[in-house]
């Protein structure tokens, strides 16, 4: 693809500020109010260490008395999401640290139906609803609507109960992200990086995480420099809320690569960048954050729709290099992102958005330059590789 020109070292750009900590220049992401109010290395800090929602959740769990219940929903509103975090709720009730005094079996879902329970012997029904009894609970069969199937059910309005909210920390966590999105810049890198590196994150458990960063130079089939690092993980999966997960281990190994020489001048990130619904995919907030050029390739679509009419970059052609076929995504009838049809092996695309100082064409240039026939960019695909094998 055209508009680009190759004019640094690898080493000239693999090594731009060695010094300089990954908090450098992060103010440039909120607002001088949201900065004088909480300062650039506390904020840094909020994604480095962001809360502990399993505390909260069993803290909001903990208030409900004995003959009542609750719902997922009414605690996710009160973790502060509650579109977002109901799903999670539930997964939580199915695993965690049960012992016999547990509360969990007062949770039930928005219906009254009773839900996902943990639970030793018999099924989860069963055991939930003798619990449930057991504390006073009238539960009521009903037929649904389809089929024969059978539904134990709690009145919520006699026995249902609302937790009161605490701190609402994924309200918080949104609010600091949202902060964020007006300062996003676009532009930047006007020429393709002699270097490029990617970074992936697998997971050994859902509490450890491993975190993989390739260096790849212009012509490179493999890396010339790789790292990566095991981490604990605090911060579940949640719809919209993955850079809290991950952003801990992004800015290691970043961290890592900067104290080594090797931070490339532009960072490849298996997620989103703009092409998210709140703008703020993980590879938008990590460049932020950590003041780095990124560029986010996400295997799904979030939001958006690709325009099979339009070619990116917009110069009319149908395709790019060595068959890569490019098409505009848009948001709101603007072109935010690239879908990629990297390889003639599969039909399912790329779908590449800035994250932050690189644009829309550049960052389908750098995707299209460094994919050698596979669907993901070669810095992605093998950063995936080396983050898998580690977590084994």
């Amino acid at each position: 693809m055209g508009g680009m020109s190759t004019t640094k070292s690898v080493a000239e750009t693999a090594n731009p500020t060695a010094e300089r900590p990954a908090s450098a220049d992060a103010a440039a992401g909120l607002g001088a109010e949201e900065f004088a109010a909480v300062g650039v290395d506390a904020v840094v800090e909020r994604f480095r260490r962001p809360p502990d929602l399993d505390d909260e959740l069993w803290r909001l769990l903990r208030q409900i008395p004995p003959g009542r219940v609750t719902t997922y929903a009414a605690l996710a509103e009160a973790l502060g999401d509650r579109r977002n975090a109901a799903r999670w709720v539930g997964e939580a009730m199915l695993d965690h640290d049960h012992d016999d005094g547990c509360p969990c079996f007062r949770v039930v879902r928005s219906d009254g139906r009773l839900g996902h329970f943990i639970h030793c012997g018999g099924t989860a029904r069963e055991t939930q609803a003798e619990l449930l009894r057991r504390d006073g609970i009238v539960i009521a069969t009903t037929q649904r609507h389809r089929g024969n199937e059978s539904a134990d059910r709690v009145e919520l309005g006699r026995y249902g109960c609302e937790p009161v909210p605490g701190s609402r920390p994924l309200a918080d966590l949104r609010a600091l992200q949202e902060s964020l999105r007006g300062h996003v810049r676009l532009d930047g890198v006007g020429e393709l990086p002699h270097c490029v590196a990617g970074v992936d994150v697998s997971y050994a458990n859902p509490r450890e995480g491993v975190v993989a960063y390739t260096l790849f130079d212009h012509e490179g089939r493999e890396p010339v420099w790789a790292t990566t690092l095991r981490r604990p993980v605090r911060f579940p999966y949640i719809s919209t809320y993955l850079a809290y997960r991950e952003l801990p281990l992004l800015l290691a190994v970043l961290d890592a690569a900067r104290r080594a020489g090797r931070l490339a001048p532009v960072v490849l990130v298996d997620g989103s960048g703009i092409l998210h619904p709140s703008g703020m995919g993980v590879a938008t907030t990590l460049g932020v954050v950590a003041s780095v050029p990124t560029v986010g390739v996400a295997k799904k679509l979030l939001c958006g729709s690709v325009d099979k009419e339009t070619s990116v970059p917009p110069d009319g052609a149908a395709a790019a290099p060595g068959g890569i076929i490019s098409r505009a995504v848009r948001q709101d009838g603007t072109v935010t992102a690239t879908a990629l049809w990297t390889s003639p092996r599969s039909g399912r695309p790329v779908y590449v958005s800035p994250g932050r100082g690189v644009s829309v064409r550049g960052a389908a240039e750098i995707v299209c330059h460094w994919g050698r026939g596979r669907r993901l960019p070669e810095p992605l695909w093998w950063a995936d590789r080396l983050s898998r094998q580690a977590a084994r």
